[in-house]
């Protein structure tokens, strides 16, 4: 069974479902139990997706037009099937790696008794618009749980010794090119490993105070410029703690670049992408210079929030592999 276990997604669709319509005729797909014990946003979508299609249908709209857009296919079964599920039922979720759920309940006899396909598209499970989504981003990071330094210790078989000196982090992933990338950075002491977090190496700082690995950062704040639907800007501030919480919460695979040292800091790019929803959020940093020894530094970034993901690679040709100066 496939499972997302994902505080901070309930959090967000608590606030969104605030103005959904309700259906007093609901549909309970899933167990109390497995929603507590393997939440996920699929539940709520499915309950609420088919309820709308019963509704549509018992006022004899046609929702043929309304399945096609949204890429929703019944590959066995259909609305009527669907009002016999019990919510003791097996059922396996799963993911298709051209970015779709399939979710198929199966009988006393183990065969299929209904399956339904969709689209990880985040406007689609969340029930909204992408403005409307947007709009609520400041109160779900301010909801985020606040972030600890995971216990989890780093030994030398994860790690890499490089030609600076420094080891990295071993497999690293990448987005588009090699820069952008998930690696921490770490410094050997006797037999043990720590986060590289030195006013001499800011780079590597930078990336391993994103990449969630450095103590005592509670003083650090995020001056926020949001770009919104229709030109419009939200700029807002929250705690450094906040933002590495949402995403550790959401499960978000962040990749970090560094693109060029400037007077006033470090220009750096942040993409944290959410594959289960199937959307990135980037940011274009500016790190202040002190931003080792100042622990109350404010970084300013430009946030552009909830880009589908197929369209991540239009908006990064901005953000394109240049040599890196000095200014």
């Amino acid at each position: 069974m496939f499972i997302v276990k994902n505080r901070i997604l309930h959090v967000l669709s608590y606030i969104l479902l605030l103005g959904q319509p309700s259906f007093a005729q609901r549909l309970q797909l899933f167990a109390p139990e497995v929603r507590e014990e393997y939440p996920s946003v699929v539940y709520d979508f499915l309950e609420r997706y088919i309820s709308e299609l019963d509704s549509l249908q018992e006022r004899h709209i046609d929702t043929d037009p309304r399945l096609r857009d949204d890429k929703v296919f019944f590959l066995k079964g259909d609305v009527s099937t669907a009002k016999f599920i019990k919510t003791d039922m097996p059922f396996v979720m799963s993911e298709s790696e051209n970015g779709f759920y399939d979710v198929a309940w199966k009988d006393s006899l183990n065969n299929v008794f209904l399956e339904i396909a969709f689209p990880k598209q985040f406007e689609l499970l969340l029930g909204f618009s992408k403005s409307e989504i947007e709009k609520q981003f400041v109160q779900t990071l301010r909801d985020a749980p606040d972030w600890s330094l995971s216990s989890k210790e780093i030994g030398e078989e994860d790690l890499k010794l490089q030609s600076d000196g420094t080891y990295m982090t071993q497999p690293v992933s990448n987005y588009y090119v090699q820069s952008l990338n998930t690696a921490t950075y770490w410094e050997k002491n006797e037999e043990t490993f720590s986060p590289v977090f030195d006013n001499a190496d800011k780079w590597h700082s930078a990336a391993n105070l994103f990449q969630g690995c450095v103590d005592s950062i509670k003083g650090y704040t995020l001056y926020i410029e949001q770009n919104m639907y229709g030109f419009q800007k939200n700029t807002f501030t929250i705690p450094l703690t906040k933002w590495l919480g949402y995403c550790e919460a959401m499960k978000l695979k962040v990749f970090f670049s560094i693109e060029e040292e400037r007077e006033d800091g470090l220009k750096a790019l942040l993409l944290a992408q959410c594959a289960d929803l199937g959307f990135n959020h980037m940011m274009s940093l500016i790190i202040p210079a002190n931003f080792v020894e100042k622990h109350n530094s404010v970084i300013k970034a430009t946030l552009n929030a909830y880009i589908p993901t197929h369209n991540v690679k239009d908006l990064y040709q901005q953000y394109v592999e240049r040599p890196k100066k000095k200014i």
